[in-house]
């Protein structure tokens, strides 16, 4: 099962990142001085580098928006999914390695996590893609890893994005159970 883009609500994404470098750029601007005279050096420091990181995403965005692969794969070995930075640099997650399936709501965006064992298969795999700063905090207490999912970009919203992989997986279990009975 495949999840593509959702070309009006990636452009939304990128309208809403645009407005939001451009408050940045005037942030910066009134930072120099340009305004009142006044220069704030670390205002103009801080707002620089996150104006010059949202830049780089929007840039990223604009090049993806034509992309026409899919965004999220359900199979039978298990989820394949870009639509975050850390589920795209675990590659393919084991069904048999995702212990729960829940919903969580973070800012603006409600998020689908995957609560995966194997931390010690998935970490390495995580951290040579990506900086040490993107993946702290994402085990749990139990050493667990936490893979968020995002639907913001999908033709689907997070809770039928949830059920759907819920139930995927609920008939994988059950033509498992089947295969298993037939062979004893």
């Amino acid at each position: 099962m495949e999840f593509y883009r959702n070309k009006k609500k990636s452009a939304q994404l990128i309208f809403i990142c645009s407005g939001i470098l451009i408050a940045l750029v005037a942030v910066f601007l009134y930072s120099i001085g340009l305004f009142t005279g006044n220069i704030a050096t670390k205002l103009a420091g801080v707002s620089a580098v996150l104006g010059i990181i949202l830049l780089i995403v929007i840039i990223r965005m604009l090049i993806s928006l034509n992309r026409s692969a899919p965004l999220l794969i359900l199979s039978s070995e298990g989820i394949y999914s870009e639509v975050t930075a850390v589920s795209k640099a675990a590659g393919l997650i084991s069904w048999k390695d995702i212990l729960d399936i829940s919903i969580t709501k973070a800012g603006w965006d409600t998020l689908v996590v995957l609560s995966v064992g194997r931390a010690a298969h998935y970490m390495p795999i995580i951290q040579k893609k990506l900086s040490a700063m993107a993946v702290s905090g994402i085990q749990d207490p139990s050493g667990n890893l936490q893979i968020f999912l995002t639907a913001s970009e999908l033709d689907i919203n997070a809770n039928n994005l949830l059920t759907i992989i819920q139930d995927y997986r609920k008939t994988l279990r059950g033509s498992d159970n089947l295969q298993h009975d037939q062979f004893k």
